[in-house]
């Protein structure tokens, strides 16, 4: 009796952990975010949309022919920072200002897929982890 309460409680404490990274899986991409992040999915007319939302924030994909490439996120107002991301070459923007304006990743996969992810936030940090999980399928 005196092993099973410490072994009970570490359980306990273990299985309480919230907002373990899961993956979250879409056709084109996929990405990892806490678990209180739920996945939606939209209706596109030329691409597919969706998102994902923890309640307080949203972010939304768009993947097709004509996602937005951040045009007006210019180095006036945001960070604007490329990479390569699985091959492809990918920017990631986000505001001078934290919380004010857009913050998201767009890759173009090839001609037809262009993927966009984006949305607004405080949290910053945790946006950017989500983004940085990024992978195309």
């Amino acid at each position: 009796m005196k092993t099973f309460i410490p072994i009970l409680a570490l359980l306990l404490a273990v299985s309480c952990k919230k907002d373990q990274p899961t993956p979250v899986i879409f056709e084109d991409f996929s990405f990892v975010a806490p678990a209180s992040w739920k996945r939606f999915e939209g209706v596109g007319y030329d691409s597919k949309v969706g998102g994902i939302t923890n309640g307080r924030d949203t972010l939304r994909y768009d993947i097709g022919m004509f996602s937005y490439r951040f045009t007006k996120e210019t180095e006036a107002t945001h960070y604007r920072t490329e990479s390569l991301r699985n091959g492809y070459k990918a920017l990631t923007v986000r505001p001078k200002v934290r919380g004010k304006g857009l913050i998201g990743l767009y890759i173009e996969v090839d001609a037809f897929r262009k993927l966009s992810i984006y949305g607004q936030s405080n949290d910053e940090a945790e946006v950017m982890e989500i983004l940085g999980s990024v992978t195309i399928l």
